[in-house]
């Protein structure tokens, strides 16, 4: 997979722009660039808009998880796979590391009791994937066209 450095301007500073060099596959740069000027116009500065965008969104949901997290994580991957073959359709919850318990409705695995000071936990329906968001068409404001 050949890579081509990917430059663009991306302003940081409301006072100044800054350059930032970087290398990324081919088939993702000529993705961007298409998806870019599909949004933003065929113009100048199409590309700069969609890459400050990306970096701001990035910026956005970008973090470290924390040990807690990790060790849920970490149990849902080992138990997934098990829970949906013996409990398709009912409630786990996972925390501390470990699954506390699988139950028939949301609300009573929301009432399950987690250690004091915990601060991360995961309750899923077993054997559910999260579905797919699908954005068609335009987005369209509406402006009220006076009187009629």
């Amino acid at each position: 997979m050949s890579t081509k450095v990917f430059k663009d301007i991306c302003p940081f500073y409301s006072w100044r722009a800054q350059l930032i060099k970087g290398s990324i596959p081919k088939e993702i740069e000529e993705i961007f660039r298409r998806r870019a000027m599909q949004k933003y116009g065929y113009s100048k500065g199409a590309v700069s808009k969609a890459l400050e965008a990306a970096i701001k969104l990035w910026l956005r949901y970008e973090y470290e998880l924390r040990g807690e997290e990790e060790l849920n994580n970490k149990a849902f991957e080992e138990v997934v796979s098990e829970l949906e073959a013996k409990f398709p359709g009912m409630y786990a919850v996972i925390a501390e590391g470990q699954l506390l318990g699988v139950y028939k409705s949301f609300d009573e695995a929301l009432k399950t009791n987690v250690r004091e000071g915990s601060s991360h936990r995961i309750i899923f329906r077993i054997g559910e994937k999260p579905k797919p968001t699908v954005r068609l068409g335009w987005r369209a404001r509406l402006k009220p066209a006076g009187a009629t």
